[in-house]
């Protein structure tokens, strides 16, 4: 499957770059591990986005154990 966002660097940050709307926008890093991994979650998002919905309640069931109670 092709990547949707691709990864480049423009003096000492990472930007990511979407392939079918050609939008370019920084990862606000010079870190590559961590735009690697910003870049990788993008990508992810796209192609399973109702997996982020349950990423994100885990995230924040780690922060706050009473959310999973709230309405």
């Amino acid at each position: 499957m092709k990547q949707r966002f691709k990864l480049f660097r423009r003096g000492e940050m990472f930007y990511c770059e979407d392939t079918e709307t050609h939008q370019q926008v920084s990862l606000r890093t010079n870190v590559k591990d961590e735009a690697l991994a910003l870049l990788h979650a993008r990508n992810e998002a796209q192609r399973q986005p109702s997996l982020n919905r349950q990423i994100a309640r885990a995230y924040l069931t780690a922060c706050d154990p009473l959310i999973a109670s709230r309405t």
